[in-house]
């Protein structure tokens, strides 16, 4: 017989071993669980095609030269490149214009994919938050299709089928590219926001030179240099549909700004407002549904009403026929129509209704961001140019890179109408019905000019081409190259900075991009946080003066920095 202890020791590793496994077995269980879990919330997020059960359609584009351009063509729909800008012509019912859209764009679409992939990660280095991000996007937005018009969805499921796919891009073609038109709308909230910049303006009757309706518009989409780079004028035709032109990119079957065969002009201005969030249209779409179907102002409004947005907006609407343009302000909870008191209207992002008075993330977005700067200031160039305002002179108020009262601004500074980050610029005179698009980069080369009489069979008034714009003159100078050298100075020391033990070289990039634009505020801010990060409190007040100097355009950097030199 064993001793006791020994039978005792016996016991208690018998229940050790049991318990061990027990647990185990438990910690299998729950993993099991967990997994079966979140693959039936994929299943359930996942955004399924309607299927596609049509006629046989081109499997591939044919080449062909086109002017001494070479053209890719899929039926009637074709994609070319001309003055640094795609031209695409889509035709036919939803089907056969996604499918061609696909097979034209899809090389241009998944370059633009990637990079926004890549984007995703700088703003989310944590793969964690990138897992809860996306599975939190899957989960608000789950019943985006179901949000779309019938059209559209058959448009962008004919797309997916054509588009390059690829491993490294987690979702499926048709879910990506449904957010991808939704992008807008994703991300309007965040206090990053990309989209919180774009500034328009319209001009009539006695405010105009000719008496003609002349539009400008700025795009500033912080999604980076590639959008520019790629930028597109697309030509939609669809069966039963208003004809019009959109400038995006390619892949882009929505509209951030458009013309149709009606003279009808719109584009879009994102805003903020208390209302919460509510499933609805994607606000690209919205703007498609008018520039389809509305042949005035009144019905534009109508088509808006007629929607549930998700999102609050400032819509640029303009009439060459009237000639008028207004104003609409929406939210997720109501329309207004703001009128012009005059022959001009501009907008920012925002609203200005009294309706909206009370509203505190409007009132924080206007004083906490740019858009009271560039508003007040777009006024005053519209006040002093009123009467004279040509096409040209239209180009020149969108360039410009000035204070209130003309005082001077650091090239970049977000308080300009022209920051140096428009993806597109636009004028049109929808009297005459011609489209000038910035060549690019940003603002600063030629605006092209697209005749939009024979596109839209308008009967030609002359056989006179429309000329260009010329290029500003900022264009080429050693100040833009300077500028844009301290821009990657900048990226190179936040870089540095962000990894330990490379502090003294970001401090060196830094400094450079301070003597490579002394009237840089981004760079003198840079200089006095890695100062302050280091210990050497003193040396960083003296930055963060000049830096206060420099009229910086955040009031939140503005009230830290503040906060920091009365220590």
């Amino acid at each position: 017989m064993p001793p006791p202890n020994l039978v005792i020791g016996q016991s208690r590793k018998a229940r050790m071993r049991r318990l061990l496994r027990r647990l185990a077995f438990a910690i299998v269980l729950i993993w099991l669980c967990l997994i079966l879990s979140y693959t039936a919330f994929r299943r359930w997020t996942l955004m399924v095609p309607p299927a596609d059960d049509g006629p046989a359609l081109p499997a591939s584009a044919e080449v062909e030269t086109y002017a001494g351009v070479p053209r890719m063509s899929v039926g009637e729909s074709w994609m070319e490149q001309r003055e640094g800008i795609w031209r695409l012509r889509l035709v036919g019912d939803p089907r056969a214009m996604g499918h061609a859209h696909g097979l034209l764009a899809g090389e241009v679409t998944a370059r633009l994919e990637r990079h926004m992939q890549r984007l995703m990660q700088t703003y989310l280095t944590s793969t964690w938050r990138r897992f809860l991000v996306e599975n939190a996007v899957r989960w608000r937005f789950r019943r985006l299709p179901e949000e779309l018009p019938p059209a559209r969805l058959v448009e962008l499921a004919a797309m997916s089928r054509t588009v390059l796919d690829s491993p490294e891009l987690r979702e499926a073609p048709f879910q990506r590219i449904v957010y991808y038109h939704a992008l807008h709308d994703m991300t309007q909230r965040l206090d990053g926001s990309p989209l919180i910049g774009c500034t328009a303006f319209a001009v009539w009757g006695n405010q105009s030179a000719s008496s003609h309706l002349i539009v400008g518009r700025n795009f500033d989409f912080e999604g980076g240099e590639i959008f520019d780079r790629e930028k597109a004028v697309l030509i939609f035709q669809s069966p039963g549909k208003i004809p019009f032109v959109s400038v995006a990119w390619p892949g882009m079957a929505g509209v951030v700004t458009g013309v149709s065969a009606r003279r009808l002009y719109v584009s879009m201005n994102a805003a903020r407002t208390d209302d919460p969030f509510r499933p609805g249209i994607p606000m690209a779409f919205l703007l498609r549904e008018i520039l389809e179907n509305a042949n005035d102002i009144k019905e534009a409004v109508a088509v808006i009403k007629k929607h549930q947005v998700m999102v609050p907006e400032a819509i640029l609407i303009a009439d060459g026929k009237a000639p008028e343009a207004v104003v609409v302000e929406l939210s997720p909870k109501q329309v207004v129509v703001r009128r012009a008191k005059g022959d001009s209207i501009g907008v920012a992002n925002h609203l200005l209704d009294n309706k909206f008075k009370a509203d505190a993330s409007n009132n924080w977005l206007r004083r906490y961001l740019t858009s009271d700067a560039r508003y007040a200031r777009l006024l005053q160039l519209l006040k002093r140019f009123g009467g004279r305002i040509d096409v040209k002179t239209a180009a020149m108020i969108l360039r410009n890179r000035t204070a209130l009262d003309d005082e001077p601004l650091g090239l970049g500074n977000r308080n300009a109408i022209d920051a140096l980050i428009a993806t597109h610029g636009v004028v049109v005179d929808l009297t005459e019905m011609v489209l000038w698009v910035s060549q690019g980069p940003n603002l600063t080369g030629p605006f092209a000019a697209v005749d939009l009489k024979p596109i839209f069979a308008i009967p030609l008034a002359s056989m006179q081409q429309p000329e260009p714009i010329p290029a500003d003159v900022l264009d080429g100078s050693a100040e833009l190259r300077r500028h844009r050298l301290a821009l990657s100075q900048i990226a190179v020391a936040r870089e540095l900075a962000a990894s330990k033990g490379n502090e003294g070289r970001a401090l060196d990039y830094a400094r450079r991009a301070t003597l490579m634009q002394p009237d840089s505020h981004e760079a003198h801010k840079l200089m006095g946080d890695l100062l302050w990060a280091a210990g050497r409190n003193e040396e960083a007040k003296g930055y963060y003066r000049t830096f206060l100097k420099l009229r910086p355009p955040h009031l939140k950097e503005k009230e830290q920095v503040q906060a920091l030199l009365e220590r």
